[in-house]
């Protein structure tokens, strides 16, 4: 394949986890997955990485992503992500549901191999996302 075949795949990807679409997320990632996301040192396999997807789904509402910058040589394909959210629908580090908007910075490096994502890395900075929603919890309420 391409270089320019990989991004799109890495692209269908990103496109798949907004519309909440599993069967499209499953379409583009191997069943052999290798993802190494968040700072874990040990990969998580596909299934895994689907179900924390639906997981955040299901706290976050209206996932969009950004692709800022996307370079792709060989089999690798690296994305500089923005991703805007609304914590919506349930708890995330131990914070209540806010109703905020959030905005975080990804790097994302994906191995591609016969048009399937075979290996992830993602880094996120966890932190920025939880200062921006304590930022809104802790701001009193006005009165009614």
């Amino acid at each position: 394949m391409t270089t320019d075949q990989n991004k799109e795949v890495v692209r269908r990807f990103f496109r798949a986890f907004e519309d909440q679409d599993e069967t499209a997320m499953t379409s583009v990632l191997s069943p052999d997955l290798q993802a190494y996301v968040h700072g874990n040192a040990e990969p998580v396999d596909r299934d895994t990485m689907l179900q924390a997807i639906k997981g955040w789904n299901t706290v976050f509402s209206g996932t969009s992503f950004t692709l800022e910058d996307q370079v792709a040589e060989g089999d690798l394909v690296a994305c500089r992500v923005t991703m805007h959210a609304v914590h919506s629908g349930g708890e995330f580090q131990g914070i209540a549901p806010t109703g905020a908007p959030i905005t975080s910075e990804s790097l994302t490096l994906e191995r591609v191999v016969d048009g399937l994502i075979v290996e992830r890395r993602v880094a996120t900075n966890w932190e920025d996302i939880r200062q921006q929603l304590t930022a809104v919890s802790s701001q009193p309420q006005a009165a009614g």
